[in-house]
């Protein structure tokens, strides 16, 4: 488990909160974003683990496990952990890898088109996440987990499983209609089970034009009066932080204006969930 700036212990007896980061359009962020509240979360002293839950291991190639991802003499990866959580869950563990401000469970290549469509119809197909991470829980303050921008049964997992959801997406029509789909895959999900706790939306990337300050200004007037809709700006910093799998912002820029949304969503994560047992870092 990777080192904090503070101490914080997790609990055995209050499992760490999942946090789903979910958008049915692909290319919003989702990824940079996962890494970037992870490092936020870090850096309060919260022992973090992020989860590649997107069979193409968007997380995994970023942090700079494309060898472990492509493995194939691996025996047991994430996809057998989901397949049978039963099994595996108890050496979950053993596929944690050191990521530097947060450890990281890798996707790996066997997803591709298998996981999905082998749970597909099984038994608690839809509970496989919690179940497999059940132990890893016990271990760490919160968990992230990243997703694929597709309505199957793994981002079924997500929605059901999380504790919260952030919902990334971009200033731009095509990634609302994303927004708009998952909507209804929510609404699907909350007809069988338990209410979707959202916790914010993230306007990622926004570019300084007309037509992006219009869609911010759509989404704050549609959603500000119900839920925190965080405006991350585009900026250098953000992408020469990912650079050679540096990781956060918070490693390679203690001055940038988009700190502040970063520690934003880390305190609407900490005010809504029990983050670290009891919410205080």
């Amino acid at each position: 488990m990777t080192e904090t700036t503070e101490t914080t212990e997790a609990t055995d007896t209050r499992p760490a909160p999942i946090v789903g980061l979910l958008n049915q359009k692909g290319g919003v962020g989702k990824t940079t974003l996962t890494v970037q509240i992870a490092g936020a979360l870090n850096a309060h002293g919260y022992d973090v683990l992020a989860v590649d839950l997107a069979p193409e291991g968007a997380l995994a190639s970023i942090l700079g496990f494309d060898d472990v991802y492509s493995d194939l003499d691996q025996e047991g990866t994430l996809h057998e952990l989901l397949l049978n959580p039963t099994e595996h869950a108890p050496q979950a563990h053993e596929l944690v890898e050191d990521a530097g401000e947060f450890d990281l469970l890798p996707a790996h290549e066997r997803m591709v088109d298998h996981t999905a469509s082998a749970l597909d119809g099984e038994p608690r197909a839809r509970e496989r996440l919690a179940m497999a991470l059940e132990d890893l829980r016990t271990e760490y303050d919160v968990i992230l987990v990243d997703n694929q921008p597709d309505i199957n049964v793994l981002t079924d997992n997500a929605l059901r499983n999380s504790d919260g959801i952030l919902i990334p997406t971009y200033a731009e029509a095509l990634s609302v209609q994303g927004f708009d789909r998952l909507q209804k895959q929510i609404a699907a999900i909350e007809e069988y089970y338990e209410p979707v706790n959202i916790l914010g939306i993230v306007v990622n990337r926004i570019e300084h034009n007309n037509q992006a300050e219009a869609m911010v200004a759509q989404l704050q007037e549609n959603f500000g009066e119900h839920l925190p809709v965080w405006e991350i700006r585009k900026r250098v910093a953000l992408q020469r932080s990912l650079a050679q799998h540096q990781a956060s912002l918070f490693g390679v820029d203690s001055e940038s204006d988009m700190l502040p949304v970063l520690e934003a969503i880390v305190a609407e994560i900490e005010a809504n969930l029990d983050v670290g047992g009891d919410g205080d870092a």
